[in-house]
């Protein structure tokens, strides 16, 4: 949002204007001011002004019909007050303004005929590479190494170093020895004819005196809407002061004419604002290997004996439940004090179990550039965030609350986002959360085991990266049995129930991203040199 301001700003200082809507555009630029500053009033004041001057533009009048509730309250508390008649004063004393002219709305037909337009000259080089050890002035190494590829180099007057360079180069062609000669010698290049080409210093005087003047005709098909797109090009051609910008809206085509850099320049920005990013397909494979094995052995001992009355035996003052239980009791004492003592029961116990679980998942996902995918593999388990657990007597009360109940992702939650470096290169950034019902409980709620990973991986198309470190092994060893046998070594292990559980879960996972589309090229002043590119016209 805040750039797309950006564009209607520069865009409104840009337009074309007669000499009354240059006052119109100096009180809106003051109103604009006054609103940043909080001056609601004031702003709205100005805003009046330009749009009584100028009552084709519609941006004058919505934003002083924008601002007009704000300002009548505030002028109505008299919380703010404001006159203008300086600002007015001041905008209609100032000279003409010259802007450049906005986006020219053409078609390509009519900008190719110029009749002074001609075919932007390539060079005819030995495509052999060549290696170099040099050392000499400036305009030396410039002939001999242009020589060395069969082409003439004219070098301008002013590249005049006499102090000598030192130029190294193995195996390079035409494009990557003339970049190397431009920065060594600190000068531009562009070709002359099919067989010269001409070295003048890199100075904006130099660039404005020889280089080209070139025409680039280059459609943006998936761009946005025409407004957003007439935006962006009257952004680019105020910031880097383009000769002329036109629209073909018929073939969705923009034409630049300027020098050679500038216009290239102004191509990439363009269609790095306005065409998509670079799309990326990624493979991900989730592979998960989970084992319990548990052995219960021993023996269950009774941990308590029941101690049972049975005095007065002859005046039936037993019960059933103790007359059923004699043969497990042992007797102690006699007379009016007999006490019947329980006999412990024993199971011996030699139990093992083991489990094997193993779950794989395969998806493709398409992405952005710098755009986050998400996935989960896995469930959704219902968690009880809130209970009730208090005690009610009689029936129960229909105002108990509700519990509430959240759901939470088990199994795996994965976040990949990619980054396009370009020639192929990928980053990712990736985080990985493995969720799983843990063996405890509170209040009745299964606690949640989590393991995660965080982390970035550089790549290179196709190529496929594995992530791994979520990996868990748990043993427990449990045992029960009466106090004090438990604690003798060896006979704990026959006179107390023994439990040992071991648990191992192992995760994989597999990321392959392939780029689906490729993001905006880079600029390389040289390519000028290799050949025309569609829509290139030298205007001589």
């Amino acid at each position: 949002m805040k750039f797309r301001i950006f564009f209607l700003f520069l865009c409104l200082a840009a337009v074309c204007l007669a000499s009354g809507d240059a006052v119109a555009e100096r009180l809106a630029r003051q109103a604009k001011k006054a609103e940043k500053a909080g001056q609601i009033v004031r702003a709205y004041l100005l805003y009046a002004q330009a749009a009584a001057r100028d009552p084709g533009n519609s941006t004058y009048r919505e934003n002083r019909d924008a601002l007009a509730p704000a300002a009548k309250l505030l002028t109505k508390a008299d919380v703010q007050n404001a006159d203008i008649s300086q600002d007015v004063q001041e905008a209609e004393q100032q000279g003409p303004t010259n802007p450049d002219p906005p986006v020219e709305r053409a078609t390509e037909a009519e900008w190719m005929a110029d009749p002074r337009l001609q075919g932007v000259p390539t060079v005819h080089a030995d495509a052999s590479k060549a290696d170099f050890k040099l050392r000499a002035p400036a305009k030396d190494v410039i002939e001999q190494v242009c020589t060395a590829f069969g082409v003439r180099a004219v070098v301008d007057s002013e590249v005049t170093s006499d102090k000598p360079i030192q130029f190294d180069l193995t195996q390079a062609d035409l494009r990557t020895a003339l970049e190397a000669l431009t920065d060594a010698t600190g000068t531009f290049v562009f070709p002359v004819s099919a067989s010269s080409v001409y070295f003048a210093p890199d100075t904006q005087a130099k660039r404005d005196a020889l280089e080209p003047t070139i025409l680039l005709t280059f459609p943006l098909p998936n761009a946005l809407s025409e407004k957003d797109l007439i935006e962006a090009a009257n952004v680019v051609r105020s910031l880097l002061q383009l000769k002329s910008i036109g629209w073909d809206s018929h073939s969705r085509t923009v034409m630049i004419r300027d020098h050679v850099t500038r216009a290239r320049i102004a191509r990439s920005v363009l269609q790095a604002l306005l065409l998509p990013r670079a799309q990326v397909q990624i493979e991900l494979k989730f592979l998960t290997v989970d084992t319990d094995k548990m052995l219960n052995y021993g023996s269950i001992i009774q941990t308590s004996l029941p101690v049972y009355y049975l005095g007065h035996i002859g005046g039936f003052s037993y019960t059933q439940a103790s007359l059923s239980n004699l043969a497990s009791l042992a007797i102690i004492g006699g007379g009016g004090s007999i006490f019947g003592l329980g006999l412990m029961d024993a199971t011996l116990l030699a139990q093992y179990t083991s489990s094997f679980a193993q779950a794989f998942f395969d998806s493709t996902v398409v992405v952005g550039d710098r755009q986050t995918a998400s996935l989960h593999f896995g469930n959704k388990y219902p968690l009880a965030e809130t209970l009730y657990t208090g005690f009610a007597q009689g029936a129960p009360s229909i105002y108990n609350p509700t519990p509430q109940i959240t759901l939470v992702d088990l199994g795996l939650v994965l976040k990949v986002t990619p980054y396009v470096n370009g020639d192929g290169d990928i980053g990712l950034d990736v985080e990985a959360e493995l969720n799983s019902l843990g063996n405890q409980t509170f209040n009745t709620i299964p606690a949640i085991n989590d393991r995660s990973f965080k982390g970035t991986v550089n790549m290179r198309e196709g190529q496929v990266a594995i992530i791994a470190g979520m990996d868990s092994d748990l043993t427990s060893v449990t045992r029960n049995g009466l106090a004090g046998l438990t604690q003798i070594p060896g006979l704990n292990q026959v006179l107390a129930q023994n439990t040992r559980e071991h648990q191992t879960s192992q995760t994989l996972i597999l990321v392959k991203p392939t780029i689906t589309r490729l993001p905006m090229a880079s600029y390389i002043s040289p390519q000028y040199l290799l050949g025309p590119q569609r829509g290139a016209r030298v205007l001589l």
